[in-house]
């Protein structure tokens, strides 16, 4: 498994997570085929062998035992019901057959019409179907990489607008600071006295390098700047609202693909194999029980296991096995140079009076797309009520295709409709959060719709078909290309018209214009008629765009709080290719401390203390241990280390739903306050002076940590640093709180993150380490992160001895 690029396109990525899905699938329909073929093997070989019953069983159990059976694991959930996935159920089948093969005798005569043959069928149905149903499914991966290939076309042209908008911007700001004031032209011709002389011959010096060139003349280029600022501003715009608005699209488009288009190839590649097998299998325990008492306890539980087989819990089982299976896509706007604006605006009036020409055309094309559907599924009903008379094709074209054909393009336009509708709707919704009056225009489309009676037959609705053999053209979500245009026609059913239930096909190619010039014609009368009802739209000063954005709050900013921290597991071993990442092995266990740019990676923290990134789908998160379980060991961060002391880890299996789902983005941690850097100036200042070379040498010991002085009179400390020990009662009293000296500098340091050792920096033994806190867990201190303003130094000290005794008790853990 590949992991997820850091800085690229959405389609190249898309294109390999694509390409995993149909493998995998694959993969999963070939696991259920192994097992039908298995199970079938199983019940032939086993009515072979009458006879030699007891012997041929045993042998037999053990070969399929043998076999590699997919290990996908169950999910076991204290305090639920106990359930089993499929393959599992078949592995307790094997071994209870394996236990009791010398005292059953079966009737094989009922294994063999009931199970063999069927699932033979099965499998073969399975087979034959896997193909069309995948190819299927590509053709949905190629129309959502097209859409997801607008929103790369559309972040390119954003990032360009923006980047040269921010560049002239800049630019123009620099001239408005360097321009020479205007109080230095009087109007009344006074001659100026030599200060001023001076002081504007300095200002042309300095922006133009000339003496001579004269001040309208840089108040020229500066209104020049300014108006291409303007230009550019615009162009950016609109090229960001191309961005969010393909973002939109591409978003619909993936729910639609994930909720509907894989969940429907999956259950179609499946033929209700989990149904059969549950069968099957519950069949095969019954038998057994009524033949044989001997073995009713063992059957018994081959039974409970199988009537609970259900195809939701095999797909969370199975989710866990392929992760892949459960990544759910949704994009997020990505802001450029720190740009506040993450939704739709219409500062200019031409972006404006865009977006409401663009606004009327998306709410037509929803009801116009709804119509699509529902004229389809009226003409599916109808050729499923031919299809149950017997027949194979329409009677009215004896020479037309067949009606699964028919059905099948009528089922691939309601899915294009729809797609196309969540894409119209998901655009008007950007735009509803912009303010724009999008429910009152489709209330007025919908009257418009009711009152109108525009023909309805499928010449009308139809300017071409699937059965003409043209492909559906590339649509652009971008309102500034073809696909907006009035005359576009949509992709719709084929079928029989109102009076003489005629069929387009290629040989009506002539008819195809003249259904053209109507649509057309329609569109056009449509749409003057809401201009008409919506005559105040295009202005955007009698729309009512919501309030003007609030001014910058002149508080202080709240700095945010530090990202959750929970603990994971490396599913694979990575190596790092780049300084900021992390390498990791297989098992080793880790502690989540950021989120990284929401890009499928996350700031991992090993039991080293080194952070780095490392891939999202390299990891099984537990965020259900983050306020239970312990920090690693050997691991002791004082930034982010839990200091509740438990009894013992809780077992907690990962919820199936927090599997592979691709997080937001979440801002990095903030660097050290300005107050900790105070505190650090203060204790430089205060180690200035000389070292104090009369105090004892009561031993030396080494920093096993980092550690950041918090008050004046503490020493800042490296990992490995050797001090030297000169009071074990910093204030007087047993705290905790050592005194040393290192580097002349005499300070105060918490004894829980150093080591005794020698004067060389060499441990002591076992036995010299008298004063090692005891293994047992120490009382859990609870002061709060920061000292409240105005705390005293005394109070700080004690707040960081609490700090060092919680993390050296998850240490000790």
């Amino acid at each position: 498994m590949q992991p997820p690029p850091r800085k690229s396109n959405y389609t190249k990525f898309l294109k390999n997570l694509h390409t995993e899905q149909i493998a995998k699938l694959h993969a999963k329909n070939q696991h259920e085929c192994d097992l039908l073929e298995d199970l079938r093997c199983y019940i032939v070989k086993r009515s072979s062998i009458e006879r030699s019953y007891s012997e041929a069983l045993l042998k037999i159990s053990s070969a399929y035992l043998n076999r590699k059976i997919p290990n996908i694991p169950d999910i076991k959930v204290d305090g639920a019901e106990e359930k089993w996935n499929m393959w599992n159920v078949w592995r307790t089948v094997l071994e209870e057959n394996e236990k009791l093969a010398r005292a059953r005798l079966a009737a094989v005569e009922v294994f063999q019409q009931h199970i063999t043959d069927e699932a033979k069928l099965l499998r073969h149905q399975k087979l034959s179907s896997a193909r069309k149903f995948t190819e299927g499914l590509a053709q949905a991966h190629k129309e959502l990489q097209m859409t997801v290939g607008e929103v790369d076309k559309t972040k390119k042209l954003y990032f360009d607008e923006e980047h040269t908008a921010h560049d002239v911007r800049d630019k123009a700001k620099d001239i408005e600071e360097n321009k020479p004031s205007s109080s230095r032209g009087s109007p009344k011709h006074q001659p100026p006295e030599r200060n001023e002389l001076v002081v504007d011959k300095y200002w042309l010096k300095k922006k133009k390098g000339s003496f001579f060139q004269s001040i309208t003349s840089l108040q020229k280029n500066s209104a020049k700047v300014s108006s291409r600022r303007d230009q550019l501003e615009e162009k950016s715009t609109g090229a960001r609202n191309d961005y969010i608005l393909s973002i939109a699209a591409a978003n619909a488009h993936q729910n639609r693909y994930f909720l509907v288009d894989l969940q429907t190839c999956m259950q179609n590649m499946e033929s209700s194999v989990y149904e059969k097998v549950s069968e099957y299998l519950t069949l095969m325990g019954r038998t057994e029980l009524l033949t044989c008492s001997a073995t009713q306890h063992s059957f018994g539980k081959i039974r409970d296991q199988a009537q609970q087989l259900t195809r939701e819990y095999n797909l969370q089982c199975l989710y866990l096995y392929y992760p892949v299976l459960k990544q759910h896509i949704q994009y997020e706007f990505e802001p450029c140079d720190n740009d506040p604006i993450d939704t739709i605006t219409m500062e200019h009036e031409s972006v404006a009076v865009t977006l409401a020409q663009e606004a009327r055309r998306w709410a037509t094309r929803v009801v116009r797309e709804a119509s699509l559907v529902r004229d389809a599924n009226r003409k599916i009903s109808s050729y499923q009520a031919m299809r149950e008379s017997g027949h194979k094709v329409d009677p009215n074209e004896p020479n037309g295709p067949e009606l699964e054909v028919k059905m099948d393009e009528l089922r691939a336009t309601i899915r294009r409709s729809e797609i196309s509708k969540a894409k119209y709707e998901a655009r008007l919704e950007c735009l509803r959060v912009g303010g724009a009056p999008v429910d009152d225009w489709l209330k007025e489309i919908d009257l418009l719709a009711v009152q109108e009676t525009l023909p309805r037959s499928s010449s009308l609705l139809s300017v071409r078909t699937d059965a003409s053999g043209a492909a559906d053209q590339p649509s652009s979500d971008s309102f500034y290309d073809s696909d907006n245009t009035e005359g576009e026609a949509a992709a719709s059913v084929a079928g029989t018209s109102g009076s003489g239930g005629h069929q387009r096909t290629t040989s009506g190619s002539q008819h195809e214009d003249d259904h053209e010039d109507e649509v057309d014609a329609a569109l056009e009368i449509e749409r003057q008629r809401i201009e008409q009802l919506a005559g105040g739209w295009d202005d955007p000063t009698q729309v009512n765009w919501g309030e003007s954005d609030p001014e910058p709050s002149t508080s202080e900013p709240i700095e945010p709080p530090a990202p959750p921290l929970y603990k994971c597991t490396a599913l694979y071993s990575y190596t790092a290719q780049n300084p900021d990442e992390l390498s990791i092995i297989e098992n080793e266990q880790l502690e989540v401390v950021g989120e990284g740019d929401g890009d499928g990676w996350l700031k991992a923290r090993n039991y080293r203390g080194e952070e780095g990134y490392v891939p999202h789908n390299y990891l099984d998160v537990d965020h259900d241990q983050a306020s239970s379980a312990p920090g690693l060991v050997s691991q002791i961060s004082f930034s982010s280390v839990d200091y509740t002391v438990e009894g013992e880890d809780a077992d907690v299996v990962q919820s199936p739903d927090q599997i592979s789902v691709i997080s937001a983005p979440v801002g990095k941690p903030d660097e050290p306050t300005k107050a900790a850097e105070a505190a650090q100036g203060e204790a430089a200042a205060v180690a200035q002076g000389p070292p104090k070379v009369d105090l004892p040498t009561l031993g030396y010991c080494f920093a096993l940590y980092d550690y950041e002085a918090e008050a004046c009179d503490e020493l800042n400390l490296e990992e490995g640093q050797i001090i030297r020990v000169v009071s074990r009662n910093a204030h007087d009293v047993d705290d905790g709180w050592w005194r040393g000296e290192t580097n002349g500098i005499v300070g105060n340091f918490p004894s829980l993150i150093v080591e005794e050792c020698d004067e060389n920096g060499e441990p002591l033994s076992v036995v010299e380490e008298d004063w090692t806190p005891s293994g047992c867990a120490p009382p859990v201190f609870a002061s709060p992160p920061t000292s409240p303003p105005g705390a005293s130094d005394e109070g700080r000290r004690r707040d960081a001895a609490a700090d060092a005794g919680g993390k050296a008790c998850a240490a000790a853990s």
